[in-house]
């Protein structure tokens, strides 16, 4: 690809409106927001909707600096620039299907800027279809590659089967009945109406066939003599919710004779204020025998009932001997096939809530009365990071369901085929060809299959029941299949949470919000092999995390039944048993015998085929986008790979990182980063916690291909550079409101911007420095910036940040505390009055945030300190739960004071990261992350005894 005219600075490489941004990306991928095309299959990963619109845009409309005959000032410049914002912003709205005028809007505005005629979009990535379905809403052509199989046909339905029937009636009697014909069906509610209807006529069909396994369950004087409870019921049948099963062991202790013992994580089956509901053994320890009862009301002992048997990880204690049952010896017995599994409890419907009911001998009998007629080929990785069920014996994927739940999901899977039928025959009678009929039973009876997995991912012997909001929960509810001792079976012939039809029609709810006319493609490819077709495409992507997830070996659980379902439909995604995995871009060792040289090599050189390709694919006039969000690893120094740091098996390999590889890709195939972009991807409901190294955001780069006549530069020159420009770079970094967990990760963007842009930066010796030490040497410059902030702080606060970086809260010696308070120009007997010390003892301690005075006035204090301020601000919003409108009260009364409390922040978190203090870590990154929303509560309860937030605000 050769550039022949100067190229325009577009949008994205100058300014965007990063605040609207984050906060529509973070409400895109919240649960529980309603019908979203997400919702069609899962997949894992996938980018927000906002964000992925937002950056197609700004990487087509120019900036207005770009055009200084048009706009010769920086203040028209501006003006020009916040009106692209303002079409931004309108596009950050939710539901923004319902409001095609703004995607019209968005449309006509990128038109001026490519000669009347949008370029095609590619991601060879696509992964869960973010960037692509963006793409055909905003009208480009786009098109959607992966070699993963079951991302191919998710990026169908988005790209080619909507569109295809769009604004199409429905073909089944009952709504041509009810509508009148082809009237009155816009955008995909005809399709969706199909889905709904033959998602019922299934439902139908499977009572007939499997009904008998899933009964009522019959309220007795008996259980009602036991249970209080349960005595409004007696004499009635109710619908089961959901079953609640426990694992079971042998008890280690020979005096139990073998007897089974449960694993159970928790005796809640309710733990809402208000409604609790919990097991209480009944042991008979002569007879070795054991039950549960169902208890209701406020236990007297609430840790008790959360902990169950277990006392630790994967480790329980022995129901009947109390004694330890270790991790080992269920891996053993599990391995030796000796787990089982025991009813324990029964959910069901009273029409006005849920009710707890006893295990009943005739249900356990019933459940086990099933007798698939197939099960799921396919064993699971050896990689209990990903798959931990082998650990225990469950090894293919047959082993994760119950007799019962396999036994419904192939007759589901059976009837989804036979209605095939149906849905052609009532496609001709609506008039449809008989090829056009055909094609439309394909795709209705793709969405089924999609609604199939859907009812898989709560139809699992590993579906925890959750107690805090009565249901059965997903099996991913993280990226991996985790072993699970008790569980929830959900009624799949019900109308809850995990049921056939509640999956089928909330498959046809999210059907109705894609809102794509654009027909686009979506392609079985290798990114990293060459492939026909395209030139001159705005790229935009998002690569796979070096090792953080393997989707090929995770959606073997969702390809096992769409192969068996409607495999034959797609004979070139279905072909092999299970989806390959040798090619797919991950370092995943397992795949090379363990050798993780072997897979860091697969991984690096697939990423440099990739975007060598894409190079010369890419249209010039646009930048490459590529969203990354791998946590980089620490390198403790810039020390040159000469030293002998990097020689073939060293540990040190265990520490590269999926920044490093993506970055020495785009750099080592001629692109330089021209603009970096934190992106807010999750909020607090999200499971991996910090110490799991989850991420709070991600990275969007924009790349150019660099000039082939562009300089060199020294080691010397590069640091001077980075010393110069980093800490400019990291103060937008902060006042855009990038978490902290996220800080290190970001600054590389404008640190690497630096160091991408000379063809190569050479050491001392002549040998050009690699990628590693120039990340090492940006997070030199991230510390030493962030240390430099420490001038804006009190005296007192200096002397806390250098004791907690050596102490934390932790006690010292006092002579030491001595010590450095001369250095830092305050005193031990200041530090106690300004109420953050505690020195008795010949010790000295600073005092935790749980610690500090609740009635704490800051108007008052006559000794005020940044340190105090930002701990108080903490207590009461991490420590205390109080609110964001009690944090925000206390946030009001700092006025301008308070103003430094993040960027204090930021730089104890950065302690609290290199010391690995994940505790105090998280309520520091909370702070920062709810600043925005405390900054605006405050601001409307009036003003403060100073002024608010002068500058630095997100």
């Amino acid at each position: 690809m050769k550039i022949s005219q100067p190229l325009r600075k577009k949008l994205i490489e100058v300014a965007l409106p990063l605040p609207e941004i984050n906060d529509a990306s973070a409400y895109d991928m919240m649960p529980g927001i309603g019908a979203h095309p997400k919702g069609i299959h899962l997949w894992w990963g996938r980018k927000a909707l906002p964000a992925c619109r937002a950056f197609l845009f700004a990487s087509v409309v120019d900036d207005p600096s770009s055009h200084p005959e048009r706009f010769p000032t920086e203040e028209a410049q501006a003006a020009e620039r916040e009106r692209l914002f303002g079409i931004i912003r309108r596009m950050m709205q939710k539901q923004l299907h319902k409001h095609p005028e703004v995607y019209a809007e968005a449309r006509a505005e990128m038109l001026k800027y490519c000669d009347g005629k949008l370029p095609p979009v590619l991601d060879p990535f696509a992964g869960g279809g973010s960037i692509p379905l963006e793409a055909a809403r905003l009208g480009f052509e786009a098109y959607a590659g992966d070699l993963n199989p079951v991302a191919v046909l998710l990026n169908k339905v988005y790209l080619e089967i909507v569109p295809r029937w769009t604004d199409h009636p429905p073909v089944n009697p009952e709504d041509r009945r009810k509508i009148g014909g082809t009237g009155g069906w816009r955008g995909a509610s005809g399709l969706a109406a199909d889905v709904r209807y033959y998602g019922q006529v299934i439902l139908e069909r499977a009572r007939k066939k499997i009904g008998h396994l899933y009964p009522p369950v019959k309220v007795t004087e008996e259980m009602a003599a036991e249970h209080p409870h349960l005595k409004p019921y007696v004499g009635k049948e109710l619908p089961v919710i959901a079953w609640i099963w426990a694992r079971t062991v042998p008890s280690p202790n020979p005096a139990a004779r073998g007897a089974h013992v449960p694993l159970m994580s928790t005796f809640w089956l309710s733990s809402k204020k208000g409604s609790e509901a919990w097991l209480e053994p009944v042991v008979d320890r002569t007879r070795n025998t054991w039950s549960f009862r169902v208890r209701t009301g406020a236990p007297k002992d609430r840790e008790t009932v959360k902990a169950g048997t277990k006392t630790g990880r994967a480790q329980f204690r022995c129901l009947l001997t109390g004694d330890p049952i270790s991790d080992d010896y269920i891996k053993k017995e599990g391995q030796a096939g000796r787990l089982r599994e025991r009813l324990v409890a029964i959910v069901a419907d009273t029409g006005r809530g849920r009710v707890y009911l006893p295990a009943t001998e005739e249900h356990q009998v019933i459940a086990r009365r099933a007798e698939p007629g197939w099960r799921p080929e396919g064993i699971m990785p050896n990689n209990p990071r990903w798959f931990s069920p082998p650990l225990v014996g469950l090894t293919d994927y047959g082993d994760l369901f119950t007799p019962r739940q396999l036994t419904a999901m192939v007759t589901l899977s059976d009837l989804i085929r036979e209605v095939r039928a149906d849905v052609r025959r009532d496609a001709l009678a609506a008039g449809l060809s008989e090829a056009n009929a055909d094609a439309y039973t394909a795709d209705v009876v793709t969405f089924l299959a999609m609604a199939l997995d859907r009812c898989a991912c709560f139809n699992t012997s590993l579906c925890r029941w959750g107690p805090s909001n009565e249901k059965v929960m997903n099996i991913f509810d993280r990226q991996a299949i985790p072993m699970l001792w008790d569980f929830g079976e959900a009624n799949t012939l019900g109308d809850s949470v995990g049921a056939w039809v509640t999956c089928a029609q909330y498959v046809a709810e999210c059907i109705e919000t894609v809102g794509t006319k654009q027909e686009s493609h979506a392609r079985l490819i290798d990114a990293a092999r060459p492939w026909d077709g395209l030139r001159n495409v705005l790229i935009s992507t998002d690569p796979p995390y070096y090792d953080n997830i393997g989707y090929a070996a995770l959606s073997d659980f969702f390809y096992v039944w769409l192969r068996r379902t409607i495999g034959d439909l797609y004979p070139d995604l279905f072909a092999t048993i299970l989806v390959p995995k040798e090619p797919e871009l991950v370092a995943a060792p397992e795949r090379f015998n363990g050798d993780r040289l072997k897979a860091k090599e697969h991984f690096e050189q697939g990423f440099r085929r990739a975007f060598t390709i894409l190079r010369e694919k890419m249209d010039p006039r646009f930048p490459l986008t590529v969203y990354y969000a791998f946590k980089q690893d620490d390198v403790e120094s810039g020390a040159d790979e000469e030293e002998g740091n990097d020689e073939p098996g060293n540990s040190r390999i265990d520490r590269t990182t999926g920044w490093e590889t993506m970055l020495e890709a785009l750099i080592g195939t001629g692109f330089q980063i021209t603009a970096t972009w934190p992106v807010r991807s999750a909020q607090k409901w999200r499971m991996n916690a910090m110490e799991a190294n989850a991420l709070a955001s991600y990275i969007v780069l924009a790349c150019r291909p660099r000039p082939e006549n562009a300089p060199q530069a020294d080691r010397r020159t590069f640091v001077a550079e980075l010393k110069q420009e980093l800490p400019g770079a990291l103060r937008k970094l902060q006042q855009g409101n990038i978490a902290p967990v996220d800080f290190a990760q970001a600054a590389i963007g404008p640190g690497m911007a630096i160091y991408s842009k000379y063809s190569r930066v050479l050491e001392a010796s002549g040998r050009p420095m690699s990628v590693r030490t120039a990340l090492a040497l940006i997070n030199q410059v991230l510390t030493e910036v962030l240390s430099e902030q420490e001038d804006e702080f009190d005296n007192d606060t200096r002397w806390a940040i250098a004791w907690f970086e050596q102490h934390g809260f932790e006690e010292g010696e006092f002579g030491e505390a001595e010590l450095l308070s001369k250095a830092k120009a305050t005193s031990l007997r200041g530090l106690v009055e300004a109420g953050i010390v505690a020195s008795r003892g010949g010790k000295v301690r600073l005092l935790r945030p749980d610690e500090l005075p609740k009635n704490w006035d800051p108007d008052k204090d006559k000794r005020f300190t940044l340190w105090e301020a930002t701990h108080h601000l903490i207590r009461v919003y991490w420590y205390e739960k109080a609110g964001d409108q009690a944090t925000a009260s206390l946030l009001r009364k700092l006025g301008s004071r308070g103003d430094l409390a993040r960027e204090l922040a930021y730089r104890l978190y950065n302690v609290c990261e290199k010391k690995n203090w994940s505790q105090e870590g998280q309520s520091y990154n909370a702070l920062v992350l709810g600043w925005p929303e405390l900054v605006r509560l405050a601001r409307e309860q009036g003003p403060a005894a100073a002024p608010l937030f002068e500058s630095g605000e997100a």
